[in-house]
């Protein structure tokens, strides 16, 4: 219960970042080659020796393999900017991260490097950090960071709070979305829409707006209108929720750095991650 607690108080600090006050921090198969975007196949080495790193291609059409674990090659990255002056959305050098608890080392010196527009699948045994690598992305507080740095959109992201991130476009889906009874889908987004507004200092859109707004994002999810009314999550099978969180996605965030937490069959089928507004995924 504490854990679902737990995803809970994290879940709504991404949507409502305004009623976070406290530091409690918190594939079925991509259709390859037909989208002009870069995918990147990336094993997460953290706890095993550093093995060989695969060098990536930097190109747009082209599927290229990276080791998560590898250190950048010093003459594919100038400074900031990489051989054809792109600058990297998300930046990962020499991370090291331990649970906060056991102060059990997790992350043994993880470096990647993300541009717009890329699909990163982030491979590796169990227990080899996938998931912890996702959970200190966002600022989990069951991780404490103690060494190497992550700068995302030109910020320092160790320097935010976990709603901080959330306002510069980080989004992490989890497996299993949580429940909330007795709140509909419809205020649940129009409160937390709202929400997001103020604190952007951005005008918000009254019911009749914010409607229009939102019925124009379910075709991307493929969810009918019904499903607005019924409460978050609540008796919702797997695919369901997960249509139900990439809404909110879709109409809350926006973001341009998406963290799926679970591969869904939904996902691919459906072309979630091409008809949606964020341009970059990635899948641990």
């Amino acid at each position: 219960m504490a854990g679902v607690n737990l995803q809970l108080r994290h879940s709504v600090t991404q949507l409502f970042p305004s009623i976070s006050s406290s530091p409690p921090r918190p594939p079925q198969r991509f259709q390859l080659g037909t989208s002009p975007s870069r995918v990147l196949f990336c094993n997460l080495r953290a706890n095993s020796a550093a093995a060989p790193p695969l060098r990536t291609t930097r190109r747009s059409d082209i599927i290229a393999a990276s080791s998560v674990g590898s250190p950048t090659s010093s003459d594919s990255v100038v400074g900031d900017r990489d051989e054809l002056g792109k600058i990297p959305l998300l930046e990962v050098k020499d991370l090291r991260a331990v649970i906060v608890e056991s102060r059990q080392e997790i992350l043994k010196g993880v470096n990647l490097v993300v541009y717009e527009g890329e699909i990163h699948a982030v491979m590796g045994k169990n227990g080899s950090g996938k998931s912890t690598f996702s959970k200190v992305l966002v600022g989990h507080p069951d991780y404490e960071v103690t060494g190497g740095s992550i700068v995302f959109k030109g910020q320092n992201l160790l320097d935010m709070e976990p709603e901080e991130r959330s306002l510069a476009g980080l989004f992490m889906s989890f497996q299993s979305p949580v429940e909330i009874p007795g709140v509909s889908n419809m205020d649940f987004l129009n409160m937390a829409f709202n929400a997001r507004k103020r604190k952007l200092g951005q005008p918000e859109l009254d019911p009749i707006q914010f409607y229009s707004h939102l019925v124009s994002k379910l075709e991307v999810v493929n969810m009918k209108t019904d499903f607005l009314n019924r409460n978050v999550n609540e008796g919702f099978s797997g695919g369901e929720r997960k249509r139900n969180e990439i809404l909110q996605l879709a109409v809350l965030l926006q973001p341009p750095l998406f963290i799926s937490f679970h591969k869904h069959p939904f996902m691919i089928e459906k072309n979630v991650v091409t008809k949606g507004s964020w341009n970059t995924v990635l899948v641990p």
